[in-house]
């Protein structure tokens, strides 16, 4: 038995195994109430919704409760009148009684309990489900292998039986039919306490006599325990086919003819089964190795794929990184191929700049030359002689010649005229420095240069 306190729970499913056919029932969960969302009917050999059943991180954010039936032929069913006590000290006392309760040995089985108070108050019964361990966990083995995860296994016959008005005396009896044999849930209910219930298997066959014997061994063991003193009303709860098979004996059991009860829709059942598995203690029959087996798993699987996505991501960005790198560096390429390229057209650039200033140069000297040649020879008094017209570098004219000593002032003359030769409305020379003049015999040699205007240079 295994009783766990349960986080708030968000979203549950509960699958139902009926001769190979699966149903999923999915539900909302909210303030302890459930909403149904859901009815997938999943088809022999295909499996179950992944989306639907996998468990990974978003049930760690979205808790969600896996419900599963076990079929009422898998289980025992008994029932052991206590006083009131704290619920949650009810399975220890079960505990105590469990070997003489259970048909098989202890270590055999799985069991659970839950109480059903009596009218007057004073005491309860302690309704105890029991079920083969060896079957249980092949059959919670078979569901984890179709990809679901159990967290509690629970009963809706008990669930339905339970669910219904109870009689304040009568003997309730729902039948589960199926081909190879039938099983009928019996709860007798004398003075408004449940006496005793049991589950009674009924083979093919004569149905009937078979359920009327078992009903009288009951009966007999009600009578030496001293709660039954007489055959109560009959209600059975069963389709209109089943409850066939068994109305005639029951009648002439009884003397008198029983009620019948339809069945709640499957449906039904599921919000029925939701609601008991929303109690502050969750019954189940699966084992406690089983669960902590599943949380197991449950943080590895959690580890695993938690670690598988985070090298995933590490792989990503590697990946990222190297394809940027790879990007950046053939941008880096083109850059300096750019690079490159531009700084020989600029050095192209500035040699031919270079050349054409030159060529610039060179005509403008020619030009200027000329400019020069025919200013001096405008200016140059006749009583001058000009024997030597050179440049200095280009940019200094050299003016030699000879005069007589009588013509000095025409020298100076000379010189200051240059001073005040324009081209074009500007000056020709930026600069003429003095005549620096030598008397040789009867002749008076002269010299003085001028420099050439820049474009630069102030008027």
């Amino acid at each position: 038995m295994s009783t766990s306190r349960k986080p708030v729970i968000q979203a549950c499913n509960l699958l139902s195994v009926t001769g190979g056919a699966r149903r999923l029932f999915q539900f909302t969960v909210s303030k302890g109430t459930g909403t149904a969302t859901g009815d997938l009917v999943v088809e022999d050999g295909k499996p179950l919704p992944t989306a639907v059943v996998s468990r990974d991180w978003r049930v760690l954010i979205k808790p969600r409760l896996d419900l599963a039936w076990l079929p009422l032929e898998s289980v025992c069913v008994r029932a052991v009148q206590l006083p009131t006590c704290d619920p949650g000290e009810l399975p220890g006392i079960i505990e105590f009684q469990i070997e003489k309760l259970s048909p098989m040995p202890l270590a055999q089985v799985v069991w659970t309990v839950e109480s059903v108070p009596h009218a007057d108050g004073k005491g309860q019964t302690a309704v105890v489900t029991l079920a083969a361990r060896a079957a249980t966990e092949a059959y919670l083995a078979e569901l984890e292998k179709g990809g679901y995860t159990v967290d509690a296994l629970l009963n809706p016959s008990l669930r339905e039986l339970l669910a219904s008005p109870p009689p304040r005396d009568g003997l309730l009896l729902l039948v589960e039919s199926a081909a190879a044999a039938s099983t009928v849930l019996a709860a007798w209910w004398i003075d408004g306490v449940l006496r005793e219930i049991g589950s009674l298997c009924q083979p093919s066959g004569d149905r009937g006599t078979v359920l009327i014997s078992q009903l009288n061994r009951m009966a007999w063991s009600g009578e030496v325990e001293g709660w039954m003193n007489g055959l109560p009303e009959i209600r059975l709860m069963a389709s209109s086919t089943d409850a066939a098979l068994y109305l005639e004996a029951l009648k002439d059991w009884s003397g008198h003819e029983p009620l019948i009860l339809p069945r709640r829709t499957p449906p039904e059942l599921a919000a029925l089964t939701l609601a008991h598995a929303l109690r502050p203690s969750l019954p189940t029959l699966v084992p406690d190795e089983v669960r902590d087996r599943q949380r197991r798993q449950f943080v590895d699987t959690l580890w695993v794929k938690g670690l598988g996505a985070l090298a995933m991501t590490y792989l990503a960005g590697v990946f990222v990184y190297l394809a940027v790198l790879t990007l950046q560096k053939s941008r880096l390429e083109t850059l300096r191929d750019e690079n490159r390229g531009m700084a020989l057209q600029f050095t192209n650039t500035l040699q031919i700049k270079a050349r054409v200033r030159v060529l610039q140069e060179q005509v403008a000297l020619r030009f200027a030359a000329l400019d020069c040649w025919n200013k001096v020879a405008e200016t140059l008094p006749e009583t001058m002689t000009l024997k030597q017209f050179d440049f200095k570098n280009g940019r200094t004219l050299i003016l030699d010649g000879t005069t007589t000593e009588a013509s000095r002032a025409d020298v100076t003359g000379f010189n200051s005229a240059l001073r005040a030769v324009e081209v074009n409305g500007k000056l020709l020379f930026s600069e003429v420095k003095p005549a620096t003049t030598q008397l040789r015999g009867n002749d008076l040699t002269w010299r003085f240069e001028a420099d050439l205007r820049r474009e630069d240079s102030a008027p």
